[in-house]
């Protein structure tokens, strides 16, 4: 996968997380600020078979919603998609899975549509990791405090007629509480 794609991916998805608004079932506060519980999943997976590369990002949180972004290469073309904000759950009692829509990078949507299928199983891989962070962005003081679990993945893509097991160097679950301030 090059760099030029995974940056894409990456993009994608932050642009989609950063238009996100919490629900407001997490949501309180008013004018002093927000309070919200994220609780959830993020996957960052790659690999290469039959002349297939795949990137995938899988994130679910219980604010934001599911979140999904992928990038295919294959010899005669890159394929892109994703999807988020959506209320669907990718991970379930250490199941993963996701249906993705993909099409050619660079061409109008009324291209050729295929679906990528992600699917594996995950579990719990060591002892959670304390969040406590502080940073400034956007005119809002966030403060996270919570805790972070690392996950062993075991996933793979199925695109194209083609299956593609992939590495996972990002999995981990999250708790957390997010206060945001304005500056």
């Amino acid at each position: 996968m090059n760099k030029t794609a995974k940056a894409a991916a990456i993009v994608a998805l932050g642009a989609a997380l950063a238009t996100a608004a919490p629900t407001a079932a997490h949501a309180a506060g008013g004018g002093a600020g927000t309070v919200t519980v994220e609780r959830g999943h993020a996957l960052s997976c790659s690999g290469a078979a039959e002349g297939v590369s795949a990137y995938v990002e899988l994130y679910e949180n219980s604010a934001y919603g599911a979140h999904a972004n992928v990038v295919v290469e294959t010899p005669s073309g890159e394929y892109g998609g994703g999807f988020g904000p959506e209320t669907t759950s990718l991970f379930k009692r250490g199941s993963v899975q996701a249906d993705v829509e993909i099409g050619p990078l660079g061409e109008e949507p009324a291209g050729d549509r295929y679906t990528l299928v992600v699917e594996g199983t995950y579990e719990r891989a060591g002892r959670p990791e304390r969040v406590d962070e502080v940073i400034e962005d956007a005119g809002q003081r966030i403060v996270t405090k919570g805790r972070k679990s690392p996950l062993a993945a075991q996933v793979s893509v199925t695109v194209l007629g083609k299956t593609v097991p992939l590495s996972c160097d990002t999995a981990f679950a999250f708790d957390l509480v997010v206060r945001r301030t304005s500056l």
